[in-house]
């Protein structure tokens, strides 16, 4: 076995004894090496890597500190898993009480990276809330590609929030305005940078810098959750807007409406959702066609009606999708929707099966925050997941473990795939890699994927110890291309919390992401009448990375930590051409007041 493997699964099991350190990491589905998600101080979380899987509900009894997050993420997204959009790891998402009116922490770390957060609130109000919390992530670090040129490789994160709720007699009014403002460079190049990559048409975007920024506005109105009417709802609007320093721009507004009616013997649920989107300055194919703006309105309704009871539960109904374009026409998706659980006694163990389906929006915002490195004039269409089915079976195995095993089927049509594009200048019929230009923006490619995805989720959680394990392997089919581009074979991943005592906690992280598959396309001119040879495929190396952290509470307000991030200094590229930065620390303090 190859030794990094052997060094990486011992410091894996090495860190579920608590030794080490883990922070409650990042978002979903979520992102890069060049990502930070801080959560808010009284809602930690759990890391993205885990969010993918459906885990059983557990009683905690943990009793952290609030603590944010300074991750630098290292792996990469995989897409097109999800069965649905519920956000089952939300049951892990624990209310930790925080009597002070905020908390403020920063920061510094090697390869240049301060980090800053602020959260200010007012807790003691019993009709309602008002905060604000301001984060900032950014590094001025050079790192060394896989060709052998050194690159300065800066990126920031910025996000300032101001959010606040009022609750009348049976309802809550809330409401959330935020504003995000983050920024990347296309550095990455996979062999040695040619002299002219800087006047070269193919490589546009080299060396320049991408400004990516997002507001929103969102304003909700529900029933309280001890409302004892047979009508309950959420209701609410989100207003958008995202635009990048290459001038696309999207503009967004959203409208959303979920009822439930309890008929005495059943549950009815509808949940809709309008959305209308602008998109401009836009174009696959640049050639020959001038960027476009695109509208288009997006309703979709999903109506369930529910039976539920101690011994099991059922709830069917369908995904209605319905879409107006002016660039791609109508389309008209219904997607059944079916689940069945069973309980035994005591709720230790619980049999779940289900079917779904649901047209997904493939917005030029999700797919820059998805891959901060793709064409930035790039618009993708919408991906339909045709057929979704699953089962498994989840418990406790004892108060503080956990476990759920599962096994999902879905079938995917224009499920899309980054590609690298490459040019053939070289006048050698069969070149090497080394003779080929590179364009570091990446394109996308479709087809049609069918996927089995095998899971296992195993965690522990006492007042002292919170550990999460999971794993999940894969295998798929395709109608045309020969491999899934970053679709990689399996994922194995561990997140420790351990308070070692009053004072001191530490924690650890291991995500261990399976070889995937790189796609390099050649280019041709549009009106070429030669056919392109065939994509070139090569396969990555594992992506392994170990990050370990401490804490001491200094008093009852001050604390001080610590982090190593590439533990095993991993500078294997997430995105091909993308090396990442090397082994980091970050030494920072907090302040609650």
């Amino acid at each position: 076995m190859n030794q990094r493997y052997i060094i990486s699964i011992f410091l894996m099991a090495f860190s579920l004894s608590g030794f080490y350190s883990p922070t409650y990491a990042q978002k979903d589905s979520t992102k890069l090496n060049q990502q930070v998600e801080v959560v808010k101080a009284y809602r930690p979380s759990v890391s993205n890597a885990e969010k993918i899987s459906l885990l059983p509900e557990i009683g905690d009894t943990t009793k952290f500190r609030p603590d944010l997050n300074y991750q630098t993420i290292n792996h990469p997204i995989t897409k097109g898993f999800r069965s649905s959009d519920v956000r089952s790891y939300n049951q892990f998402q624990r209310e930790i009480v925080f009597p002070g009116y905020g908390k403020i922490s920063g920061g510094f770390g090697s390869y240049s990276t301060p980090f800053l957060d602020f959260y200010v609130s007012n807790p003691s109000s019993q009709n309602g809330s008002f905060g604000v919390q301001i984060n900032h992530l950014s590094s001025r670090g050079s790192v060394m590609l896989k060709g052998g040129s050194m690159v300065d490789a800066p990126f920031s994160y910025n996000r300032a929030q101001v959010f606040g709720s009022y609750v009348l007699d049976g309802i809550t009014i809330s409401s959330e305005l935020s504003y995000q403002r983050d920024m990347n460079r296309f550095y990455g190049y996979s062999e040695t940078i040619p002299v002219n990559i800087l006047t070269n048409p193919f490589t546009k975007y080299f060396n320049q810098n991408q400004l990516n920024k997002m507001g929103y506005f969102d304003l909700s109105v529900k029933n309280n959750a001890t409302s004892n009417a047979n009508l309950k709802f959420d209701t609410g609007l989100k207003l958008g807007y995202f635009n990048t320093s290459t001038e696309q721009v999207e503009k967004a507004i959203s409208l959303k409406g979920n009822f439930e009616y309890n008929f005495g013997t059943f549950t009815g649920r509808l949940n809709t959702t309008f959305d209308h989107f602008t998109t401009d300055n836009v174009n696959t194919i640049t050639e020959i066609f001038p960027l476009y703006s695109e509208n288009s309105t997006w309703l979709q309704l999903s109506p369930t009606i529910g039976f539920q009871n101690d011994i099991m539960s059922l709830e069917g109904g369908m995904n209605l999708s319905n879409v107006f374009s002016n660039i791609g026409g109508t389309i008209f998706k219904p997607h059944p929707k079916a689940r069945f659980t069973l309980h035994t006694a005591k709720n230790r163990l619980t049999l779940y099966a289900g079917v779904d389906g649901y047209l997904e929006n493939n917005s030029i915002s999700k797919i820059a925050e998805e891959n901060r490195w793709v064409n930035p004039t790039l618009k993708v269409r919408p991906t339909n997941h045709l057929n979704i089915f699953y089962g498994g079976i989840k418990g406790k195995i004892s108060t503080p473990l956990a476990f759920d095993l599962g096994v999902k089927y879905s079938k995917t049509e224009d499920q899309y795939f980054y590609e690298t594009m490459v040019e053939n200048t070289s006048g050698i019929a069969v070149p090497a890699l080394k003779d080929l230009t590179y364009n570091n923006a990446f394109e996308v490619v479709y087809d049609n994927l069918s996927t089995v995805d095998f899971s296992g989720d195993l965690t522990y959680t006492t007042s002292n110890l919170y550990l999460l394990l999971s794993g999940h392997f894969y295998n798929y089919q395709l109608t045309s291309l020969k491999k899934a581009p970053y679709m990689p074979d399996f994922t194995l991943n561990a997140t420790a919390n351990f308070r070692i005592n009053e004072k001191i906690s530490a924690s650890s992280e291991f995500f261990l992401t399976g070889p995937r598959n790189v796609q390099l396309s050649f280019y041709l001119p549009i009106f070429s009448s030669a056919l392109p040879p065939p994509p070139i495929y090569l396969q990555s190396n594992a992506l392994i990375d170990v990050n370990i952290g401490a804490k001491y509470q200094f008093t009852n307000k001050l604390d001080f930590f610590g982090r190593v991030e590439n533990l095993l200094n991993n500078k294997e590229e997430v995105w091909y051409g993308y090396a990442v930065q090397g082994i980091r620390f970050k030494l920072g303090a907090s302040f609650s007041f």
